[in-house]
């Protein structure tokens, strides 16, 4: 009987071996995969984000040279707007 009892306890802990290697074996990869992305990300993303850092300050100075022309000129328009008004109605500008 006893030797019974060890083939099945030893039956049992090849099942639950077979039931818990893949998940040691995925764990495993998973932390060697997000390893090597790490070691990646150190290297480009510094270059990555300096050159979005260019593209933006090229598009911030593209940006005020196109719309600075249009505010000023709907500044001086609503400047203009608010002289008429002083002169039509007769009270004093601010």
């Amino acid at each position: 009987m006893a030797v019974w009892r060890d083939i099945s306890l030893l039956w049992l802990v090849f099942l639950a071996l077979v039931a818990v290697l893949p998940f040691g074996v995925l764990s495993f990869l998973a932390i060697r995969g997000l390893q090597r992305l790490r070691t990646l990300l150190k290297r480009y993303l510094p270059i990555a984000q300096d050159r979005a850092g260019g593209i933006a300050a090229k598009t911030e100075k593209v940006s005020r040279k196109i719309t600075g022309p249009v505010i000023g000129a709907h500044a001086r328009a609503a400047q203009i707007r608010g002289f008429t008004r002083a002169i039509w109605t007769r009270r004093k500008t601010p």
